[in-house]
């Protein structure tokens, strides 16, 4: 399969994802209430947080291993079903000290207890995804991710209209996990043999372990604010965070979710040419920011809104999580595509110790201001996210060898731009009756004005003449 062909059915996989999840998600926020998904999430962190166990990294040693594939699959299947029935037969019997330790809550015994079925579901199907993707087969994979993605919702939404709460999550969960094994084993040709070749496992081992310790520090990025709110404030505002935050990514990876891969690949033709990958990454840095600030300060504008639209009155004080993640997503988009600059230079262990820094100092700032209340925790996260911004755009100055300020003043001046543009036209809006199409006006004029201050900015070099400015001063 040519990699034209691929990307098509890799990006149409995503796309599909990406138009069915949002409506899938409004609905059930409709019909469910925060407590319902703070138990959910709860679950789901727990799980995810056990994958890297049982996945053990061999996936990505499948896809990576050039020589006696058909071993490789074997000892990634056999590894993976024995870990998996391992873990989850620990999670099973120590589920009620995991809901009562982190979440202080009893519902989340049962949930995590039922959702064992899902490791041992995944451990099923990883090696015949892994190796669908080490072939390119993303046609076949787009059909599963396809079909896996509706079937959730289809077993969702009825459950929860009948009033089945966090169960109606549960099942619509452990549906799309089980089509998904079921598509997987029926699309791919491979099948297990009872081999279990010590030649190959040993160098897949070494190579998994540290793919599972990079997965174990993303997940510690991913989830330890989520685990600390669980964990200190309850199910109900985990539920807030989780489904605002939730709302909040499915907007930003809608947007930015297909930069990445394409990016990586541009910039692995560089070479590792620090020139051209300072040349690259400043235009890309520019071109997230002329996005991502405006829908940030959008979402932080009209969050109250939103929440109201979205949501519904059952989901008290989800518009101030929407607001503040919404500049978070926002900030972090900005510095997001920096890994892929470091693992074009042959540099992954630099993501790394950025994310390993970034966990020292995050997690003590969680655990210090979570005492104060969920929206103090919220404000404190985004002013972490703003100082991790900084170190993050020093540190690429410093590895490529270029000056960033100019490039901070540039995101500094659009910023307020756009904060001033989407404020002055919300208050239009609230003077015009808060309608849906005086909303949507306001909107439509705070683009025009801000995609024509983005091309005054660039055009007449702002950014240059301030600093020539700052440093004459």
């Amino acid at each position: 399969m040519t990699v034209v062909h691929a990307l098509k059915w890799s990006f149409l996989a995503e796309l599909a994802s990406k138009a069915i999840t949002p409506i899938v998600f409004i609905v059930l926020t409709r019909l469910l209430t925060p407590e319902d998904f703070g138990v959910m999430s709860a679950a789901l962190m727990v799980i995810a947080f056990t994958q890297i166990f049982w996945e053990a990294g061999m996936g990505k040693a499948l896809i990576q291993r050039q020589t006696d594939v058909e071993d490789a699959a074997n000892v990634a299947f056999w590894v993976n079903l024995c870990l998996g029935f391992l873990i989850a037969g620990l999670l099973f019997w120590g589920a009620q000290p995991i809901a009562i330790t982190f979440f202080q809550d009893a519902r989340v015994t049962a949930v995590l207890q039922v959702m064992t079925l899902q490791v041992i579901l995944g451990a099923l199907s990883s090696v015949q995804t892994a190796l669908l993707q080490k072939e390119m087969n993303f046609k076949k994979l787009f059909w599963v991710r396809s079909t896996t993605v509706a079937f959730p919702g289809l077993a969702s939404i009825p459950l929860a209209w009948s009033g089945m709460g966090y169960w109606a999550l549960v099942a619509g969960s452990l549906t799309g996990q089980i089509t998904h094994v079921l598509m997987l084993w029926r699309m791919s040709s491979w099948r297990p043999a009872l081999r279990f070749p010590m030649g190959v496992a040993r160098p897949m081992g070494k190579f998994g372990a540290w793919v599972g310790a990079s997965g174990l520090l993303a997940w510690g990025y991913a989830w330890v604010d989520s685990l600390v709110v669980g964990k200190y404030l309850g199910t109900h505002d985990l539920g807030l965070y989780r489904a605002g935050n939730q709302f909040v990514t499915m907007i930003m990876v809608l947007l930015f979710g297909h930069i990445s891969p394409v990016l990586y690949s541009h910039l692995s033709r560089d070479n590792g040419s620090v020139e051209k990958l300072r040349y690259h990454i400043a235009r890309v840095i520019k071109a997230i920011t002329l996005c991502s600030m405006p829908v940030a300060i959008f979402l932080y504008v009209y969050s109250g809104y939103l929440a109201k639209l979205v949501f519904g009155p059952d989901w008290t004080g989800i518009g101030f999580i929407i607001a503040v993640l919404g500049l978070v997503s926002g900030i972090s988009w900005i510095v997001s595509m920096n890994g892929e600059v470091y693992r074009a230079m042959a540099k992954p262990s630099y993501e790394t110790l950025i994310m390993l820094i970034a966990m020292v100092i995050y997690t003590p700032v969680y655990l210090f201001f979570i005492q104060f209340g969920l929206e103090v925790f919220a404000w404190a996260r985004l002013g972490s996210v703003v100082f991790g911004f900084a170190c993050q755009l020093y540190f690429l100055g410093w590895v490529l060898q270029f000056r960033i300020d100019k490039l901070l003043v540039f995101i500094l001046i659009y910023t307020t731009i756009c904060g001033v543009i989407i404020k002055a036209n919300f208050f239009m809006f609230v003077r015009s009756g808060d309608s849906l199409l005086s909303m949507l006006t306001a909107i439509s004029l705070s683009i025009v004005f801000i995609a024509l201050s983005a091309f005054e900015l660039e055009k007449r070099g702002l950014a240059k003449d301030i600093m020539q400015f700052l440093r004459g001063v």
